[in-house]
């Protein structure tokens, strides 16, 4: 639960600073070009697209490192652990 959290946050805290820059005018990177800049973003699409391939590959290898996290954790819960046996005469 606490990595679930955790990763929220991360998640939360990026789309903060994103919001921040775009709000002081630092970074147009939620839209917003003025026609003067279309010829630098289609050039740069190539350049966003493949930040967003890092971003999704970066995601998906956590949270499939958290499925498997997960699934150990479930399986020791679910299989019931044998009595340990005292030994005879104790």
């Amino acid at each position: 639960m606490v990595m679930w959290l955790r990763l929220g946050g991360a998640l939360l805290i990026t789309l903060m600073v994103m919001g921040g820059l775009e709000y002081f005018g630092v970074s147009s990177l939620l839209g917003g070009r003025s026609a003067e800049d279309v010829q630098d973003a289609a050039h740069g699409r190539t350049r966003e697209l493949f930040w967003f391939m890092i971003f999704a590959l970066v995601m998906a290898t956590s949270l499939l490192a958290a499925a498997r996290r997960w699934t150990g954790q479930l399986r020791r819960a679910a299989v019931v652990s044998p009595q340990r046996r005292r030994p005879a005469g104790s």
